[in-house]
């Protein structure tokens, strides 16, 4: 086969899976909203910020905060990676990232005294509504409000169904982090990540094979 034929044939490809994409937009565009849900918000005891997406989800936290629909705001502790700890040392950088959170809180109008910080570190969303779920039940909350992602917010609204201690409501709040719903999410890279990892996610909890699911 001459180098000619050889080019034609991949642009042939090329043009073919272009072709392919196009006519699969629709369908692809239905997957990405699949991972869309968000309740009807309601006053609540209080806002969690589910951990990530800092700044988009405590800009969001601290505006529902200022409409006066709950008086705290939870702060996860998600785990600081040794990399970011050795920044930090060096002094290349000054917090962690639920210090980096509070910030941002509190220059979006969150008082300190409002923001429950929690304690214990976590590295999963499982692990970290399970923490979030004990601290509601301790303090007597009836009801939170569970900030996060809009293709986050499934997974976040399922691990919550099976986490939350029993009689406490979860609400969730899908934040439009960036043109997710709207924009063509396979063909940016960061966006596909996010896709396959909620489906990952999501089919590790129904297949029962997530560690951290009791």
């Amino acid at each position: 086969m001459t180098s000619r034929a050889r080019r034609l044939i991949a642009v042939a490809t090329l043009a073919l899976g272009a072709l392919a994409v196009v006519a699969h937009a629709p369908a692809l565009r239905m997957i990405g909203r699949a991972l869309v849900v968000e309740d009807p918000l309601a006053k609540a005891d209080a806002i969690v910020v589910v951990a990530g997406g800092t700044p988009t989800r405590e800009d969001a936290a601290a505006a529902l905060y200022r409409e006066g629909l709950a008086p705290e705001v939870v702060l996860s502790n998600h785990f600081t990676p040794e990399r970011v700890r050795e920044l930090i040392a060096l002094g290349a950088r000054r917090l962690d990232f639920q210090g980096e959170a509070r910030v941002v809180l509190e220059k979006r109008g969150v008082p300190p005294q409002a923001i429950v910080a929690l304690p214990v570190p976590v590295k999963t969303t499982e692990a970290e509504l399970a923490v979030v779920g004990e601290t509601a039940r301790s303090r007597g909350w009836r009801r939170i409000i569970l900030v996060t992602s809009a293709q986050h917010s499934r997974r976040v609204r399922l691990v919550w169904s099976r986490e939350a201690p029993a009689g406490i409501e979860g609400l969730v709040r899908a934040v439009r982090e960036d043109d997710f719903l709207d924009g063509d999410w396979w063909r940016k890279r960061r966006q596909a990540e996010a896709v396959l990892h909620e489906y990952l996610g999501l089919a590790a909890i129904y297949l029962g094979i997530s560690p951290y699911l009791k």
